[in-house]
């Protein structure tokens, strides 16, 4: 089993950074291959919707950053695990730049899935996805909100299992580790 966690955290003592920790720990103690990703460390630009990945490159961005790199990565393992602050329910900077430049895995074509239309699969294959956001204080409609992101990029990545949760403040982030990824090793 390799997992893939991708560090979204603005400096390395930062709530997300101590989930990303978490997150490592579990794997690892199950057997995991374990790559950990500072994203703050990596060089990388914001999508700019060009669309060269679907036309031009297809499967790999235009710009030459370590975005190319990651989106391998990504579709490579067998799980990839998400741990970040979030802004108003959705991914802070750090970790939006990173998703949104995966978007060079699915293709540009269409399909429906529960009545809604989504990208169709560029990959037979595609990883389980964890989300852990994390906030400095309790807010239900956030939280709501990041739920439904994570719901709606599993639905148009493909991802075969995924589950998300949310931590605030300075809570101990060890548990809710384990529950992720019971959850989505267990789908699995």
């Amino acid at each position: 089993m390799t997992t893939l966690i991708l560090d979204a955290s603005p400096t390395p003592d930062h709530p997300a950074a101590r989930a990303a920790a978490a997150l490592e720990d579990v794997y690892r103690r199950r057997g995991a291959a374990v790559t950990l990703v500072r994203l703050a460390d990596l060089d990388l630009a914001p999508c700019n919707g060009c669309f060269g990945c679907w036309t031009k490159t297809p499967g790999e961005c235009l710009v030459e950053d370590d975005a190319r790199g990651l989106a391998a990565k990504v579709v490579a393992a067998d799980t990839v695990a998400v741990a970040g602050p979030l802004a108003f329910g959705a991914w802070g900077s750090i970790a939006k730049s990173a998703i949104d430049r995966l978007i060079c895995l699915i293709l540009p074509h269409f399909t429906t899935v529960g009545g809604e239309v989504h990208h169709q699969r560029r990959y037979e294959r595609y990883p389980r996805w964890i989300g852990l956001g994390t906030m400095p204080s309790t807010n239900a409609k956030a939280e709501a909100i990041f739920r439904r992101v994570i719901d709606g990029n599993a639905i148009n990545m493909h991802y075969p299992a995924h589950a998300s949760a949310v931590l605030v403040g300075e809570a101990d982030a060890a548990p809710l580790a384990e529950q992720l990824v019971a959850v989505v090793e267990g789908a699995a």
